[in-house]
């Protein structure tokens, strides 16, 4: 929901209501003349909502916030609602990446204000669900209509002529943040005119989006949009069998916002927190379009009522979320309010009031917790660890609680599987590189994965972080790291010019059968005793030898995540959901 000062949530609740109905009508009206069936009907006895308390799966991923870059901004309100995020332990921020923000004139990227959000984002281990809308003004039929923020869902229509400029944009944003995975398009785009309510619009933006997404990463989840439900995405998937042929649909998931801003517990009938049947409804368009294996994304709910409703809303919510095992991902719309207008108090938090007890966004202003509504997620609790993966081909690992797959899980099974790396430590998450960028990684026992995606169908796809390189950051001017005076290279020895080091016997051999260079990289030593052990490093690991013709690679990750309190007693995973050596599930 796109929120814009003096913009009534009441007057946009009619709205939707009045968009329902004629959302409802597209298939009829609008593919009159297609030869493809509309959707079939809902089921007619759609599963109501728990009215006991469910036994939860322990999805974290259900505790998310859907928020805006321009307010969690570390130089706007940042210092407020960051520390908030980790009070709240919230483990997934749902966030728009405005078109019309980044590139504000023709061919000029400004990527600070999401660079700053997204890192303070994922240096907390918050995974963030990136939201790509908006077209700028100046890429707009009507300009000056798309440049008032409370006309653009009427006014803003992409010109034909800049729809390369378009997909130039949906380029650099994805190639930019490649590390994300996770990519929603558009916001409730049945609101806008010339958008959503011309599906086939959509469709061909979805389309250039989603296929822009997969040639950068293939492994990336693009979901479609909507914010009434089955009766919008029936009619998208029509037109995708039309436009693609059944089974091309140009999403991996779809996002629903099933608001139902009013409900009061005790009113009496059924309890509807939130419009469990569109959700439903959803699911069971899906499956009947043999999309099952697809998950649902909650990217907004929430209610602009009074504290103690808004309380006793939030658990059965939770409850009902979690407990579905296709929905992946939910937030709460929002953190705080923006001001104290009525239909627009959905936040966990609220204005303080100025000294004349007025509430609005300043420079100055600040935020305090509603406490009832507030603690009620704070305290909320999750049966961590959460549902087993259901992705195809994923090796689940009970040992740790971690599941592998995709090019990570090739990457281990090419490169010595368990016996050299090790199992599993971590889920996928974010790392922050030396130069302040970001990846994508996993973590072995004996080595780093990184997800490179400049390289994508290469063998350089997935490297091993430096690990070695790190480890021995400190033994560089000892005897066995110094630079060979003279080597020559022999059938049992490899030489090195680019470290001046060589490689020979057991360790030569384990090198080259392994993955040799892109596997472990340069060595950095020649061979010499480490605690008891003849070992040798290199750029990505440290080879053991332990006898008997045994080499293995030293537990350089894992003994690094003991040393960040990433694991072991008393570590952050007793206290901290998002930690990525939580266990992922049962």
């Amino acid at each position: 929901m796109r929120m814009a000062a003096g913009q009534r949530t009441s007057v946009l609740a009619r709205l939707i209501l009045a968009l329902m109905i004629c959302v409802a009508a597209l298939p009829a009206v609008a593919l009159a003349q297609q030869t493809t069936e509309p959707p079939p009907p809902p089921s007619e006895q759609p599963a109501p909502p728990p009215t006991e308390p469910t036994t939860p799966t322990g999805n974290p991923f259900v505790l998310g916030i859907a928020s805006h870059a321009w307010w969690l901004d570390p130089l706007v309100y940042g210092d407020q609602l960051l520390p908030a995020l980790d009070d709240l332990q919230v483990t997934t921020v749902r966030i728009g990446i405005d078109w019309k923000r980044f590139e504000p004139t023709p061919g000029n990227y400004d990527w600070a204000l999401y660079d700053r959000v997204f890192g303070e984002l994922a240096k907390r281990n918050i995974l963030i669900i990136a939201n790509f809308n908006t077209i700028p003004a100046w890429a707009s039929v009507d300009p000056d209509g798309c440049a008032q923020e409370l006309l653009e869902i009427h006014t803003c229509q992409l010109r034909e002529d800049m729809y390369p400029a378009y997909e130039q944009a949906v380029q650099a944003a994805l190639t930019r943040y490649a590390f994300i995975e996770d990519w929603e398009y558009w916001n409730e785009p049945e609101m806008w005119v010339h958008l959503g309510q011309d599906g086939r619009t959509y469709l061909r933006m979805l389309k250039t989006f989603y296929d822009t997404a997969h040639r950068i990463n293939p492994e990336v989840t693009v979901a479609a949009q909507t914010l009434v439900g089955h009766e919008y995405i029936g009619y998208i998937y029509n037109l995708s069998e039309e436009a693609y042929g059944k089974g091309n649909e140009p999403w991996d998931a779809v996002s629903i916002h099933p608001y139902n801003f009013e409900y009061r517990s005790g009113d009496g009938g059924r309890a509807l927190e939130i419009n469990y049947d569109r959700v439903v409804w959803l699911r069971d368009l899906m499956v009947a379009r043999e999309d099952g294996d697809k998950k649902i994304w909650v990217t907004e709910y929430g209610w602009y009522l009074d504290e103690q409703q808004q309380a006793q809303n939030l658990p059965p919510t939770l409850d009902w979320l979690q407990a579905q095992p296709w929905i992946e991902f939910a937030h709460i719309h929002m953190l705080h309010d923006w001001t104290d207008e009525e239909g627009q108090v959905f936040g966990l938090m609220e204005i303080v009031p100025d000294e004349n007890g007025e509430r609005y966004l300043s420079p100055d202003t600040e935020f305090r917790a509603k406490e009832l509504f507030y603690n009620t997620w704070k305290n909320y609790q999750l049966d961590l660890p959460g549902r087993s993966p259901s992705e195809p081909g994923a090796w689940i690992v009970p040992e740790t609680g971690q599941s592998v797959e995709g090019r990570f899980l090739k990457a281990w099974q090419e490169r010595g599987g368990l016996e050299i790396l090790g199992f599993p430590l971590t889920r996928p998450y974010y790392r922050q590189q030396d130069d302040g960028s970001w990846l994508l990684v996993q973590d072995f026992e004996r080595m780093r994965f990184e997800f490179h995606p400049q390289h994508v169908g290469t063998p350089f796809e997935v490297q091993g972080q430096l690990m070695g390189s790190i480890t021995a950051s400190g033994k560089f001017g000892d005897p066995p790291f110094l630079p060979l005076g003279a080597c020559q290279t022999t059938p049992d020895r490899l030489c090195f010019g680019e470290t001046g080091h060589s490689i020979s016997g057991g360790f030569k051999r384990f090198w080259e059968s392994r993955g040799g260079l892109i596997a472990f990289g340069y060595p950095l030593s020649g061979e010499f005793i480490e605690d008891g052990l003849t070992v040798q490093y290199f750029e990505r690991v440290r080879m053991e030898y332990h006898g008997n013709g045994l080499i293995l690679l030293g537990a350089l990750v894992r003994d690094e995540l003991h040393e960040v309190g990433w694991m072991g007693p008393g570590s952050m995973i007793e206290t901290d959901t998002r930690v990525p050596t939580r266990r992922a599930f049962k």
